[in-house]
């Protein structure tokens, strides 16, 4: 959990995240506080602008550096006093530039030159980045992502999953990482599926190669490619990608020919990020055959509840139970 005290976040945790030394930890964390709050992320985005000031003007003495901390804080509350806006940044960027002279780093040759952040609640959200590479991001998932000038890379930073077609840039690698796992490409399309709560992580490769690594193992894919990374055992593995629906949260759209319900059920689950649930194991063998373009997620349970007459569909809130059997 991140403190809410202004002073202790913003020295600590956002300036090593825009220095680029934040550990994985504490970027993921950060993004959940930005994320969770709109104050959150109209503080958080002050503080950036105020860190890319930073080598404007002469430092302030250290002793300065709490009183700062605390007219930022303040000056980013509604009852406010209104202060000249360019003064105001540089006093509170000479502390930052404090702060990185400290540590005996160079300011311009370590922070990201972007750092942008972005999340998708209840629909899919297509991410543009200005190397121009897109994203097609998941509902209830969200995404950092800045360009490291001292290391040359681009950097992402995902929870959740996420359609990528990188721009192909030899120079400047693209890697993102999870939780766990750290994929690199040079150019690309590809998904990833790394949402929490899931027993593995998932890359599959529409075209290109990408390397996908986790400790000391690394495995290369190609097109129609996938890795798979078991949390329970910490293993790595490449197989033939058979999943016809990896594109969906790109194209909208879910094929299903006479499809396991068993299938059909974790397709649906990960596109519209819900919890279906079978009520017996006997429905598992069921099969389905339809296709859905642009379909919403009561839209597709209608269909499924009306063209499979001996299955139910349940709402009961946070789960969706599908109760009956085949006929």
């Amino acid at each position: 959990m991140l403190p809410n005290d202004p002073h202790t976040y913003f020295s600590d945790v956002a300036s090593k995240y825009l220095s680029g030394n934040a550990s994985d930890l504490e970027v993921r964390e950060l993004e959940k506080w930005v994320l969770a709050d709109p104050e959150n992320k109209r503080q958080f985005m002050a503080f950036k602008k105020a860190w890319m000031l930073s080598g404007l003007e002469k430092a302030a003495p250290i002793a300065h550096v709490d009183d700062l901390w605390k007219q930022t804080a303040a000056q980013l509350t509604p009852e406010a006093k209104v202060v000249p806006i360019k003064r105001n940044w540089l006093r509170i960027a000479a502390a930052i530039a404090l702060l990185v002279l400290a540590s005996t780093v160079i300011f311009y040759n370590l922070r990201p030159d972007e750092v942008f952040l972005a999340e998708a609640t209840d629909t899919v959200n297509q991410v543009a980045l200005t190397d121009g590479s897109q994203i097609a991001l998941n509902q209830s998932s969200s995404l950092s992502y800045s360009f490291d000038k001292k290391k040359g890379t681009r950097v992402v930073n995902l929870t959740g999953d996420a359609f990528f077609d990188v721009a192909r840039d030899e120079a400047h690698p693209f890697i993102i990482k999870t939780s766990l796992i750290e994929i690199e490409v040079l150019g690309t399309s590809f998904y990833v599926d790394a949402r929490e709560g899931q027993p593995e992580i998932q890359v599959i490769v529409e075209s290109g190669r990408v390397a996908v690594r986790y400790q000391s193992q690394e495995t290369i894919l190609e097109a129609n490619e996938k890795a798979v990374f078991q949390i329970s055992t910490n293993q790595l593995a490449k197989q033939i990608n058979e999943d016809a629906n990896y594109l969906a949260l790109k194209t909208n759209k879910l094929v299903f020919e006479n499809t396991s319900l068993d299938e059909v059920v974790f397709a649906l689950n990960r596109q519209y990020h819900t919890n279906i649930q079978m009520e017996n194991e006997g429905l598992k063998d069921c099969t389905l055959s339809s296709t859905f373009t642009n379909k919403s997620l009561t839209a597709v349970l209608n269909i499924l509840e009306s063209s499979m007459p001996g299955i139910e569909v349940i709402d009961e809130g946070n789960v969706v139970v599908l109760s009956g059997r085949c006929e």
